[in-house]
């Protein structure tokens, strides 16, 4: 039997706004992984979302040979905790993930698009597991269908109500350079903060994105309870500019 290659996490593929820093990778099978991280800060739910962010977009480059200059697009991302409340990692902390790339999208051998999971390796943090779904475009590609608006839906929904969303300016980098969209973490952020309460916190969340999200106009954020049990509240959140739905989800409240 052939011994597995454990690989080191290049330093370019770090990204200094995001809560794991990848360190090292290895392949366990066809389009499977294990992927060590260094925790840096962050919540749960969304904390394990960025581990399993940083995990996928690290095995992309890295085992699947996505271009650096390829962009990595969000079309959609689920996460949620397990039972109970997970203890906050102390800064530093190494974590192991289980990745599984999920119906890989290759054409002429060149990755397009993948669903990735990931889960704690050997019962270790973080408490939970997410999915991240992207799709990878070329810079040509991507300034077309950046132009024509990334197909947003419900043009010509009412731009009020809801609460406003304006990104902070450190919120709008990746890998520590500006980007020209809002990225898809933070509006996953905003819509858990805009469904958190006085008692309650959210668990999970599971959300799509429709459209690309510029940083010159204002976001609208709107809520919706549909609630079915006591025991877990449900909230629909979906997010609009300039009259397009850009983001819809729903979360998970305990």
């Amino acid at each position: 039997m052939t011994a597995r290659q454990v690989h080191r996490a290049p330093a370019d593929l770090d990204d200094p706004a995001a809560g794991f820093s990848p360190v090292n990778w290895e392949q366990v099978g066809e389009h499977e992984f294990v992927v060590r991280l260094r925790y840096r800060h962050g919540e749960w739910p969304l904390a394990t979302a960025h581990a399993v962010r940083q995990a996928a977009l690290l095995v992309a480059h890295e085992a699947y040979g996505v271009p650096r200059g390829d962009h990595c697009v969000f079309r959609s991302l689920s996460c949620t905790m397990t039972a109970g409340s997970p203890a906050p990692l102390e800064p530093g902390t190494e974590t192991t993930l289980r990745l599984s790339c999920l119906q890989p999208d290759l054409r002429r051998g060149r990755l397009v698009g993948a669903r990735f999971r990931g889960e704690p390796a050997d019962g270790e943090p973080p408490a939970g597991r997410a999915e991240v779904d992207f799709a990878f475009l070329s810079p040509a590609v991507y300034r077309f269908v950046r132009g024509s608006g990334g197909g947003g839906e419900g043009a010509g929904e009412s731009a009020t109500g809801g609460r406003e969303f304006r990104p902070a300016p450190e919120q709008l980098v990746f890998r520590g350079k500006p980007v020209d969209h809002i990225p898809g973490m933070v509006l996953a952020a905003a819509a858990l903060d805009a469904a958190a309460g006085p008692d309650t916190t959210p668990t999970g969340l599971t959300c799509t994105f429709t459209g690309y999200t510029t940083p010159d106009e204002p976001v609208r954020l709107h809520l919706h309870d549909a609630t079915a049990t006591t025991a877990e509240k449900t909230v629909e959140v979906w997010a609009l500019q300039s009259g397009r739905r850009v983001f819809e989800g729903t979360v998970l409240t305990g």
